[in-house]
Formats: C-alpha cells, sequence, structure tokens
C-alpha cells in the first residue's frame, strides 16, 4: 500500500501556484459577468434614452437659464426623466439666436447634448443665418442620418437611435397650413421611410387644426402612420397644453410646449416636456417653475400610447 494514500498534501501554494489554480475558474466567472455589463449597458443606451422638447425663448435669458439648469441637472421626476437627455428640441421663437446658443453651450459645456431646432415667426435674417452656418452643422454631423427638404428652408428630418424627427418650416418650405405640394410629398416620404423607426416624433412652431384633418392635405398624412406617429409639439401659444386630434381617445397627441423663457400672454410658468423612450413605449414628464424661478416641479405625465 501508499503509505501516501488518502493524505492530504500539506505543502504550501505559492503566488504563482495560486495564480495557476484560480485563473481559469475566476475568468469563467468573470468573463459572463462583464459581458452582461456591457450587452445591458448597450442595450440601454440603444433603447432606454430621453430627450427635452422647449419652445419660445426670445429675450427672457434668466428663465431660459433655469430651464437649462433643470434639463442639465433634474431635479424633479428623475426616475421617469433618466439623468441626460441625448439632445433638446427647440420649436422656435429663439431669437436672439446667437445669444441664446452661447447660453446653451456655456451651460453644457463638458457633455452637450444636440440642438435641434425649428424655425418660429420672430426669427431675423440674422438668425437664421446662424442656424444655417453654425446650429444645423453641428446637428446633422452627430446623427444617424439627416435629410433637408430644402436650402431656402429649415425643414429637416434626422434619425436617432429607434426613432425618428421631423422638423418643419412653416415660413418657407411649409405654408403654415401646410399646403406646399411639394413639401407635402416630403414629408409623406419622411414618415413612410422610417422602416426602422418605432417613433416619429414631429415638431412645428405654430398650431394647425383643421376642421376636417382626414381631407386635410398635412394632417392625413400624419393620420394615415397614426401608428407610429407618436406625437406632434409645437409652440407659438406660450401655454403648456395636450390633447389628441382628432379623435380625444385615438388622435395623434397633440403638445403645446408651453414657453421657456418668454413671459407675455404666458401661463405665467416655464415649461419643460421631457420624452423618455424605451424600446416601444415612450413617456412624457412635464415639469414647470414660475416665471423667473427655478422651483421646479412635475406638472404632467402620461404615455405616449398610439391608438
Amino acid at each position: 500500500m501508499n503509505p501516501s494514500a488518502g493524505k492530504v498534501s500539506t505543502t504550501p501554494l505559492t503566488k504563482s501556484s495560486q495564480r495557476r489554480e484560480w485563473s481559469p475558474l475566476f475568468l469563467i466567472w468573470l468573463i459572463p459577468l462583464v459581458s452582461g455589463i456591457l450587452f445591458s449597458s448597450s442595450t440601454w443606451a440603444q433603447h432606454q434614452w430621453s430627450f427635452a422638447a422647449i419652445s419660445d425663448i426670445q429675450s427672457g435669458f434668466s428663465s431660459y437659464q433655469n430651464v437649462l439648469n433643470e434639463i442639465k441637472n433634474p431635479t424633479v421626476g428623475r426616475e421617469d426623466r433618466g439623468e441626460m437627455v441625448d439632445f433638446v428640441l427647440v420649436l422656435g421663437d429663439l431669437s436672439p439666436v446667437v445669444t441664446n446658443y452661447s447660453i446653451f453651450e456655456r451651460t453644457f459645456e463638458n457633455r452637450r447634448p444636440l440642438f435641434a431646432p425649428a424655425r418660429g415667426n420672430h426669427e431675423n435674417k440674422r438668425d437664421l443665418d446662424f442656424i444655417e452656418k453654425k446650429v444645423l452643422p453641428a446637428t446633422a454631423a452627430s446623427v444617424q442620418s439627416w435629410n433637408r427638404f430644402s436650402k431656402s428652408g429649415l425643414s429637416y428630418w434626422f434619425d436617432w437611435k429607434n426613432a425618428r424627427l421631423i422638423i418643419l418650416d412653416q415660413y418657407a418650405d411649409f405654408r403654415r397650413s401646410g399646403a406646399d405640394p411639394r413639401a407635402l410629398q416630403w414629408l409623406s416620404q419622411a414618415v413612410e421611410s422610417a422602416h426602422s423607426a418605432e417613433h416619429v416624433f414631429v415638431g412645428i412652431h405654430e398650431p394647425f387644426f383643421p376642421w376636417d384633418a382626414e381631407q386635410d392635405p398635412f394632417w392625413s398624412i400624419l393620420l394615415k402612420h397614426r401608428t407610429r406617429v407618436r406625437a406632434l409639439f409645437f409652440g407659438h401659444i406660450h401655454i403648456y397644453h395636450r390633447t389628441r386630434f382628432p379623435d380625444l381617445l385615438e388622435g395623434i397627441h397633440v403638445i403645446n410646449l408651453g414657453n421657456a423663457g418668454q413671459k407675455t400672454h404666458s401661463d405665467l410658468r416655464q415649461t419643460i416636456v421631457c420624452v423618455s423612450v424605451d424600446g416601444r413605449s415612450a413617456r412624457v414628464t412635464t415639469v414647470q417653475t414660475p416665471d423667473g424661478q427655478n422651483n421646479f416641479r412635475v406638472a404632467d405625465g402620461f404615455h405616449l400610447k398610439g391608438p
């Protein structure tokens, strides 16, 4: 009989022998863990994201600064809004654009979301030139795909993750009623070609609600694709409001963004409409503060459901 049989070795393990014995087991445990973390992070980045929508800033610089600070560092509704938006949708009346865009750049000096503007009725030639030469090139260079209707106007669409954003210029490409045939054809193609988009969001400055939406050239395009057109955002009125159109139960969500600075004929509040996208679902959390203050509170919250 072997005298050493049944005995446990008492030879001490050296550091090198410990590494040789435990490294394979450690790797077997570590690799799936790291892979899972990376996959989860990638999935979150692709399917869970958010943007903020605001409008009508004009010369309300201090109030606008409060709005941007709240977008950058949410103080309320964080569980629904997320931590950091991917882009800020600004639907018109952001004149003076040079000043307001400079405030935006200073606020988001380190990690800057995209700035996606629409033309309002107060933008002048200097504003439009700045958007043309400074703002739009920066946005176009950062998105997945980009298309612009014409160089004479500011109608464009871009894809971001699982959504398509369509911004319409009602003062050049589109008439206020959206009746230009060429522009309507472009809009129709913009919606129909969004094959991989689970959400389509449309932004304009002035609201337009015809008596017969089904027969209206503009609205009939949106209603034809009502299962994918999640919402139409607009500004101009300076008062936050939402409804569904043309049917209160199954129509398209239409959301007036209130104002992000301009105080005249308003609801005496600054408003941020925060949209959180999670795969095929999208939720709106609206936060507001009294004029000139930074005391934001959650004012509204709802899901952007299809018909």
